[in-house]
């Protein structure tokens, strides 16, 4: 059993996995530490992966290192794909990850997958199992937190929970509508055009959208694409099961 750890800006993701099959999962936004050892004791794994892109609880790393293979995400390991980015000491761990999980699900196929969360990243791996990175932007709650902090009078609005990006109006009628409408339906524009690029110098691309926020844009992004909430950690257990090896 593998025990893959995916600790994120806004929350950790935790799966359990036998072979390429989730057993388990869940997600934590607060008390990792305690909530891993609660849900995932020990004894349930044998191997274990652990990428953060924060500062996290030195005791989540020692979990991780007390496995029979225990692994922290660095560009040093054995990876899926080959990897051409120009500058790999500063490539973060998650879009390693997507990076992985790409070359491992789309062998011989152009493959792009859009990560929609604290910021929007695309990554592009291609038919190769070249990897030659993409692009990060603000995610939606970024933007929501940048009109209100960077200006004096725009109110910080937060979209509902139950919400998709379908329902916020084109024509805001009041500053809360205008900012909802500016954001949202600036990022779907913002993903299709950039789907569009892609599909224009890539043809027959394969598109996986994922993150946080990928089911409120999934609607209304341009098809054909696959959503995969999941997709992250099955680039992590790709990478470990490479390096057991």
């Amino acid at each position: 059993m593998n025990l893959i750890i995916d600790l994120g800006n806004t929350q950790c993701k935790v799966a359990l996995y036998e072979g390429e099959t989730i057993i388990k999962s869940a997600v934590f936004t607060e008390n990792y530490y305690e909530q891993i050892i609660s849900n995932f004791p020990p004894t349930s794994y044998q191997n274990a992966i652990l990428s953060s892109v924060i500062n996290h609880n030195p005791e989540i790393e020692e979990l991780v290192k007390k496995c029979e293979i225990g692994l922290v995400l660095t560009t040093s390991l054995k990876l899926p794909f080959h990897n051409k980015y120009n500058s790999p000491q500063t490539l973060g761990t998650d879009r390693l990850a997507n990076a992985a999980a790409l070359a491992s699900s789309c062998k011989g196929e152009n493959a792009l997958c859009i990560d929609v969360g604290t910021c929007i990243k695309f990554d592009f791996v291609d038919q190769n199992n070249g990897y030659y990175g993409g692009s990060i932007a603000p995610g939606m709650r970024m933007r929501f937190q940048a009109l209100n902090t960077f200006t004096d009078k725009l109110p910080l609005i937060q979209v509902q929970a139950n919400k998709k990006s379908n329902d916020s109006s084109l024509v805001g009628g009041n500053t809360n509508q205008s900012i909802e409408s500016g954001v949202v339906n600036g990022m779907q524009a913002e993903i299709n055009g950039m789907i569009s690029r892609y599909q224009s110098e890539y043809p027959n691309l394969k598109v996986i959208l994922t993150g946080g926020d990928a089911s409120f844009f999934e609607n209304e992004v341009n098809k054909p694409i696959f959503a995969d909430a999941f997709f992250t950690l099955h680039g992590l257990n790709a990478i470990l099961n490479a390096n057991a090896d």
